[in-house]
């Protein structure tokens, strides 16, 4: 039995004539004919008689009738789904990403798949470095953001480097060493600095930096993330080494202003995009990360992206 003879059945069905079901198909009598008699042979039933030149239905025919409509419209479903999938006017996308790429990346890329996709679910958990890298193995979400340094080595890992980013002190912007064209670390040595408790990462870079140059950290001002560090910043508690994507805003707007300190451009660290190896991108995925690129590569930056 197959989705074609069933078609073929119902048409006949409809229409009570040979004829007028090959018309409706685009098929000949014939082939009508044939698909009609392999099914009565399958089954080893009578679907249809004939009394004198009208076509009835039998009492099995009807039953048949009843399963194969049920049959088609399952099909019919499959069929509408699939072309809906595709589409994206169905489906879901779930994303797992630390707080700080969640934030200050991922939320632009965000709001335009939303825009565009409004009826694809869309979810976003904020979890550890840890978490994410378990969450994409056990596939309980589909793509994962994450900074380098945490190891994320598994044969279930797809790793795609996305940003590149790289510290920035930075200042309020009436600061006294706003007109100098180079600042050496030595010359940091007892300036009051403010640092956030997280993200981590950022936090050791900058914490490592200040002591390979010796530079006395005793008055650290310690914040509870990047926006209280900012907003300590701008009010003058001291100075920072943090994410220079987490302060871009501000420093275009000249809310604060980036001191230019020897070797800070050293100091760079990369963003990873985590995936399923053997998992296929599902169509939303696949839609947010190409949307994710169009962003990265206005900035200059571009991901690498494998079907």
């Amino acid at each position: 039995m197959t989705l074609q003879q069933l078609r073929t059945f119902l048409a006949v069905c409809d229409e009570m004539s040979i004829t007028s079901a090959a018309s409706k198909l685009f098929i000949t009598q014939s082939a009508v004919s044939q698909q009609i008699k392999a099914l009565e042979e399958e089954f080893e039933v009578k679907f249809f008689q004939k009394r004198g030149r009208r076509l009835y239905i039998t009492a099995d025919g009807k039953v048949f009738y009843q399963i194969a409509k049920e049959i088609m419209e399952k099909a019919d479903s499959i069929i509408d789904k699939l072309k809906a999938t595709k589409s994206l006017e169905v489906g879901s996308l779930k994303l797992a990403s630390t707080h700080h790429l969640a934030q200050y990346l991922l939320m632009k890329p965000l709001m335009e798949f939303h825009n565009k996709y409004p009826k694809i679910d869309l979810m976003l958990q904020t979890l550890d470095a840890n978490e994410i890298k378990h969450f994409i193995e056990t596939k309980a979400a589909d793509i994962g953001f994450v900074p380098d340094g945490t190891s994320m080595l598994s044969p279930l890992l797809k790793i795609s480097k996305i940003y590149e980013d790289r510290m920035a002190l930075i200042a309020w912007r009436e600061h006294s060493w706003r007109a100098k064209d180079r600042i050496e670390p030595a010359e940091l040595g007892g300036t009051p600095f403010v640092f956030a408790a997280t993200p981590s990462s950022i936090n050791e870079i900058a914490v490592a930096f200040l002591k390979r140059h010796h530079i006395n950290i005793e008055t650290i001002i310690d914040v509870g993330n990047i926006d209280l560090l900012k907003e300590a910043v701008r009010h003058r508690m001291g100075l920072a080494l943090t994410s220079r994507l987490a302060v871009e805003e501000e420093l275009s707007r000249g809310d604060l202003i980036e001191l230019p300190l020897a070797g800070v451009h050293e100091l760079s660290f990369n963003f990873l995009m985590l995936t399923h190896r053997y998992e296929e991108p599902s169509y939303a995925s696949w839609a947010f990360q190409k949307i994710l690129k169009s962003h990265l590569t206005k900035s200059g930056l571009e991901v690498t992206l494998k079907q």
